[in-house]
């Protein structure tokens, strides 16, 4: 709109400039014919007058058409850049958002990696723990059992009630400060009364005799 404004305000100055021009001429023309008052029936100076003033008219709409022509040009040359200018930032905001996106998929990528090797540590940890107490149980069980063949002197994996005596008097021999009543009864370990120690009712009693001191 500021434009359009623009170009009639243009137009109307140079129409009315060339009709100020002709008036002036018209004026001097005027003069010359009063010098020749004689003449009032020649029409010579008013044909002339009237072609000056279409041929001014002429001109003004070409200057019209060729400002109008101008503005319209300034506007498509405008509208051209602009979309040049928009297709220019709308590739360079695609071209940013395609490497925030790639960047932001290799992030994901690396944190995933990286939890997965993680998470595989913690598995291997987790295993080395269970190895290491699978481990200890492993020895603790050794040496019960290592205890538990002492007194087993026939190797059947049992301890009869003769075994069982004959190793507490060898125990108290060895130890001249523990009596009989500092030591466990044979019916102590035999949970079931069969008349002999089986090796899961040895180590039960033991743990149990442990707990009782741990207590104490």
């Amino acid at each position: 709109m500021k434009l359009s404004a623009v170009s009639l305000c243009v137009v109307l100055a140079a129409q009315v400039s060339g009709q100020a021009a002709v008036g002036q001429e018209y004026g001097d023309y005027g003069d010359y014919g009063e010098g020749y008052g004689d003449y009032g029936q020649d029409t010579l100076y008013q044909d002339y007058a009237d072609k000056q003033q279409k041929k001014l008219e002429g001109g003004g709409g070409g200057m019209g058409k060729m400002v109008i022509g101008g503005a319209l040009g300034w506007l498509a040359g405008g509208k051209f850049h602009s979309n040049r200018t928009k297709t220019k930032l709308n590739k360079k905001h695609k071209k940013e958002q395609k490497a925030l996106y790639t960047q932001y998929y290799n992030d994901v990528y690396q944190l995933q990696t990286q939890n997965a090797e993680l998470a595989y540590l913690a598995e291997q940890l987790k295993q080395h723990a269970r190895n290491v107490e699978e481990q200890a149980e492993l020895d603790a069980l050794q040496r019960d059992y290592d205890e538990f063949k002492q007194p087993d002197v026939d190797g059947d994996d049992r301890i009869s009630r003769a075994e069982f005596n004959h190793y507490v008097k060898n125990y108290l021999s060895n130890y001249p400060g523990l009596t009989e009543k500092d030591m466990p009864k044979f019916e102590d370990f035999d949970h079931d009364n069969d008349g002999s120690v089986s090796f899961a009712e040895y180590t039960e009693q033991m743990a149990l005799q442990t707990k009782m001191a741990t207590k104490k």
